[in-house]
């Protein structure tokens, strides 16, 4: 597991400035990220492909993954997949990406480099 802590703001202006091109980016790395958290070798190939075509259900997928790595390890985590789901039904994806994020961070502060 070796999650990098990305900047939530810069991810934004980012996404903004390149017309979406660093959101693919960034969702594909924070799928990547999340999913590690229960398996390290698994390449998320199937939550990457959802998150990019499905939105809503490809986060959900990587948050019940996330959460599950979470439980294993001893990380206290809240399961949000429901609400990542509804989000993403709303139109709101990128508040799904920032609260992901910010999760992801928060473990990477709190767990050493490997």
């Amino acid at each position: 597991m070796n999650i990098k802590q990305r900047n939530i703001v810069t991810s934004i202006l980012l996404t903004i400035v390149t017309c979406g091109i660093y959101g693919i980016y960034w969702i594909v790395m924070l799928v990547k990220d999340a999913v590690s958290v229960k398996d390290a070798n698994d390449s998320a190939v199937l939550e990457i492909v959802l998150s990019l075509f499905l939105g809503p259900v490809g986060l959900f997928l990587t948050e019940k993954k996330f959460a599950e790595g979470c439980a294993e390890k001893g990380i206290e985590h809240k399961d949000n997949s429901i609400i990542y789901l509804i989000i993403g039904f709303l139109g709101l994806g990128i508040v799904s990406l920032c609260m992901i994020q910010n999760d992801l961070n928060k473990i990477a502060e709190a767990t050493p480099a490997e």
